[in-house]
C-alpha cells in the first residue's frame, strides 16, 4: 500500500537559532516579551493514495468461478428437433486482471470441445464434432468491476460481465457441427455468460471480505507516535480523520485516495512528548483540497543581527556641519512595546555611544527586516547628544534608517529545512514521508527577548508511502 500526502491548513513550528548567541555591547534588563503563540491550527490536509495489488482478488476469482461449464456428457437438444443432439465441454483458463480507470478488469479464456449427433429414421446415430487434444476453439470472458473502500476499511465490488465472445473471428475459434447443421458456438458462448451471471453475487461477496483495518491501522499508529527531529525537538503529525475519494487503477494497482486530515506541530522538552493514541476512524467521503500550508517562526538573533549591521555600517564616514564620525560597532537590543534599540558606537569629531529606537517591519520585497522610524533615544543619550548637538542631524538620521536593514532570508532558510527535516524521513520499516516546499511567505514579525520571530506560512506538497507487505 502506498499514501501520499495533500495538508490544507496550519500548525506552529518552533526553530531553534543555528548562530551562537553574542551579547550586544550594552546589557541592559530586556524587556519580558514574546511572540504570541499561533492561533489554534485548522485542520491539515494530506492527500493520501492507498496503492492496493489485486493480485489477492485474482485468487479470490479463481476459488468461486468454476473451471469447467457443460459437459459431454449432458447432451442437449437442438431446438425441437428431437433427431438432432448435441454436448459440449468447456475448460477455463486462469484469469488475468488489469485496471483501466477506476475498474478492475478479469479476463480469462475458455477452450471447449463440443459433439453433435443425428438420429435418422433408419440405421444408426451419426456423430460429428469439432475440437481435439492439439486445438480447440476458444472463448474469451471478461469482467468488470469498481473497487472501493466501505467506511470500515472493506474493499467494495459491484462486478458485470463486459463480454463473452469467440476469442477471434478466425474459423478455429468457431463450432459447426455440420452433421446436425447447427453452430455449437453461440451455445458455448450463452452456457458461459449464464455460469459467470450466477457466480456475480459470490464474487462481490467473497471481495468484500478483503478486510484492510489491520494495514491501516498499523500506519495510524505510526503517524501518531512523536517524531523526532533532533535532542529536545518532536514533529507530532496529529493525525485525526480519513477520508476517501475516487478509486483508479494502473496495470496491476488499485488507487484508492485516502485523505488524512491532521493537526501537525513542534514541539519541544527534554523527553519523548507522550501522545494519547485514538482509535481508527472510520472513513468519510473526501472534498477537494490539495498542498499544506504550515506556519513556521524564524529567530532572527540578536547577536546575528548585530554583526550584520555592524558589517553594514562599521568604517563609514558622516560628515554633518563640518564635523566627520565613523561607525565602528552597533549593538541590536529588544525594547518594549514591540520595538527594537540600536546602539551605534563611533569614533571621530565625537566619540562615544547613542542609541536610536524604532519599531521594526517587514520589507516583503527584499526580505529584509528594516526600521523606517528609527529616532534617536533622547532619554538614554541627552548628554551626549547636548555635547555633540551636530549628531541630531536628519541625514544622519536618515543614513542610519536608510541602512538599518536584517535580512529575514537565514531564518526562514532555517525553518524550511526543519519543516523539511520533520517530513522528508522513514518512520518504521513501512512508512516514508516526503514533501516539498515551494514557498515561504512572511505572515508576522515579533519582538521577543531571545530574538526577532519572523512568523511566516511555509506552503508546498508532502506524501507518505506505505511500503505493501
Amino acid at each position: 500500500m502506498t499514501l501520499r500526502l495533500t495538508v490544507g491548513s496550519m500548525f506552529a513550528l518552533a526553530l531553534v537559532g543555528a548562530c551562537a548567541r553574542e551579547a550586544p555591547s550594552t546589557s541592559p534588563e530586556p524587556p519580558d516579551v514574546a511572540a504570541p503563540a499561533p492561533a489554534p491550527p485548522e485542520l491539515s490536509r494530506f492527500s493520501v493514495p492507498l496503492e492496493y495489488d489485486f493480485t489477492a482478488i485474482l485468487r479470490l476469482v479463481e476459488q468461486i468461478v468454476p473451471t469447467t461449464f457443460g459437459s459431454m456428457d449432458s447432451v442437449k437438444t437442438v431446438g425441437d428437433d428431437t433427431r438432432k443432439h448435441y454436448a459440449f465441454e468447456a475448460i477455463r483458463g486462469p484469469f488475468t486482471a488489469f485496471a483501466d480507470g477506476n475498474l478492475l478488469h478479469l479476463r480469462a479464456t475458455f477452450a471447449y470441445r463440443a459433439r453433435g449427433y443425428y438420429k435418422p429414421v433408419i440405421g444408426p446415430t451419426l456423430s460429428a464434432g469439432c475440437g481435439n487434444e492439439q486445438e480447440r476453439p476458444r472463448v474469451v470472458v471478461e469482467l468488470a468491476t469498481p473497487i472501493g473502500l466501505t467506511d470500515d476499511f472493506h474493499l467494495v465490488s459491484k462486478a458485470r460481465i463486459v463480454r463473452v465472445e469467440p476469442a477471434s473471428t478466425e474459423q478455429r475459434d468457431r463450432c459447426d457441427v455440420s452433421i446436425v447443421h447447427h453452430d455449437v458456438t453461440e451455445r458455448v458462448v450463452e452456457a458461459a455468460r449464464a455460469g459467470l451471471t450466477s457466480q456475480l453475487p459470490n464474487i462481490d461477496k467473497k471481495v468484500s471480505s478483503v478486510d484492510l483495518t489491520e494495514h491501516v491501522a498499523e500506519w495510524w499508529a505510526m503517524l501518531a507516535h512523536p517524531i523526532k527531529l533532533r535532542d529536545g525537538v518532536w514533529l507530532l503529525l496529529g493525525p485525526e480523520r480519513l477520508r476517501v475519494g475516487h478509486v483508479s487503477g494502473r496495470k496491476k494497482i488499485i488507487v484508492v485516495p485516502v485523505s488524512l486530515d491532521a493537526r501537525p506541530k513542534v514541539v519541544t522538552g527534554a523527553t519523548e512528548p507522550v501522545v494519547v493514541s485514538t482509535a481508527l476512524p472510520k472513513l468519510e467521503r473526501d472534498s477537494a483540497s490539495e498542498g499544506f500550508h504550515v506556519v513556521i517562526d524564524g529567530v532572527v538573533d540578536y547577536g546575528m543581527a548585530s554583526r550584520e549591521l555592524t558589517a553594514a555600517l562599521a568604517a563609514r564616514s558622516f560628515t554633518q556641519s563640518g564635523k566627520t564620525i565613523a561607525v565602528q560597532q552597533v549593538g541590536v537590543l529588544p525594547k518594549s512595546k514591540g520595538r527594537l534599540a540600536l546602539s551605534v558606537s563611533f569614533t571621530g569629531d565625537a566619540n562615544g555611544t547613542v542609541e536610536l529606537v524604532g519599531t521594526p517591519q517587514v520589507d516583503r520585497v527584499q526580505s529584509m527586516i528594516a526600521v523606517p522610524d528609527l529616532d534617536f533615544d533622547l532619554q538614554s543619550d541627552s548628554k551626549l547628544l547636548q555635547t555633540y548637538s551636530w549628531l541630531k542631524s536628519d541625514d544622519l538620521r536618515a543614513e542610519l534608517r536608510k541602512r538599518a536593514r536584517i535580512s529575514m532570508t537565514p531564518a526562514l532558510d532555517r525553518g524550511r529545512a526543519l519543516l523539511l527535516e520533520g517530513l522528508n524521513r522513514k518512520i518504521g520499516d513501512a512508512l516514508t514521508l516526503t514533501a516539498t516546499v515551494d514557498s515561504v511567505a512572511e505572515r508576522g514579525l515579533f519582538v521577543t527577548r531571545d530574538g526577532l520571530i519572523v512568523r511566516a506560512e511555509a506552503s508546498g506538497r508532502a506524501g507518505v508511502s506505505v511500503k505493501q507487505r
